[in-house]
Parts: C-alpha cells; sequence; structure tokens
C-alpha cells in the first residue's frame, strides 16, 4: 500500500489536501479504541504526530498507531520466545538442584563412582573364585588331572554367568 511508505508529515498533508480536518485527542481515541489520555501520552512519546495546536492529523495518527502497535506485537513475539527460554533454563536450574541434592541425601549415586566399585566387587569375586579349585585341591589332596577339571568346570561357570549378563 502506498500510505505505508508515506511519512507522518506527507500524510498529513494528504489530508489537508483531501479536505479531512485534524481531530481532537478524544476523537482519535474513539477511532483507536484508546483512551485520550492515552492518546496524549502517545503523542508525547513522539508515537502520534501532532499539530502545532494540539491536534491529530487522522490519517497520519492512525497510519502511526498502527505501525507502533506492529512494532509491538513483533516485541511481544521475541518477548514470548524470551520467556520460553527462562521457563526452560528455570527447570534446567530446579532439575540440577533437585539431583544435587538427592546425592546430597545420598538417595543417588554417580554412576562413575558405582561403576567402579561394581568392578572392584567384580575383580575380587573373580580372583576368589578362580582361586578354588587349587585351595580344594590342596585340602583334599587332589591330582592335577582332578584340579584342572575342577578348575575347568569353574571357569565353564564364570563363562556362563558372563553369558547371561
Amino acid at each position: 500500500m502506498a500510505s505505508e511508505t508515506l511519512t507522518p508529515e506527507e500524510l498529513a498533508e494528504i489530508d489537508a489536501l483531501a479536505g479531512v480536518e485534524p481531530v481532537v485527542a478524544a476523537e482519535l481515541a474513539g477511532w483507536l479504541g484508546l483512551t485520550a489520555n492515552r492518546v496524549n501520552a502517545l503523542a508525547r512519546d513522539g508515537v502520534l504526530p501532532r499539530t502545532e495546536d494540539n491536534r491529530f492529523p487522522l490519517r497520519a495518527a492512525i497510519h502511526a498507531y498502527c505501525q507502533h502497535a506492529r512494532a509491538g506485537a513483533t516485541g511481544r513475539r521475541a518477548d514470548a520466545e524470551l520467556a520460553a527460554e527462562k521457563l526452560r533454563l528455570a527447570r534446567e536450574q530446579a532439575d540440577k538442584i533437585a539431583l544435587h541434592n538427592a546425592v546430597t541425601r545420598g538417595d543417588m549415586l554417580d554412576a562413575r563412582d558405582v561403576a567402579s566399585a561394581w568392578r572392584g566387587i567384580v575383580t575380587d569375586l573373580r580372583a576368589g573364585v578362580l582361586a578354588i579349585p587349587s585351595r580344594v585341591a590342596a585340602k583334599l589332596g587332589l591330582d592335577r588331572h582332578a584340579t584342572a577339571v575342577l578348575d575347568a568346570e569353574v571357569r565353564a561357570a564364570m563363562e556362563g554367568i558372563a553369558d547371561d549378563a
């Protein structure tokens, strides 16, 4: 639309040429669905053009207000995205604190610490189980063949357990 590229001054000039008289704040407020106080505040903030006699060129003022509203809508969209990111961050921080508290209470353990402890337990268990054939052979006076058979059975049982895991 051609009016999108016109300045407020050019729009006011078109209004004057077309015979459209500038309006007071209350009338513009009626057009925009605002209060007269809000219209005057927008004029003070430089959003709405105003003549020297505190009147508003209708077309230029409506155009300026629409641009202002569009800019605000874009800002709200960005604000919504920012709010969503802040919410996500807050949830992540809450999760981090909850995990820290669970660890502090002893309700939760670090997986690396648990894995390391279990590696030590399994290593000790393996060494103890593999020592059974030679200890039994010494106590019962078994020969090498019997000790080897017992050792093979223990190892086969351990391999079966490892395969199931």
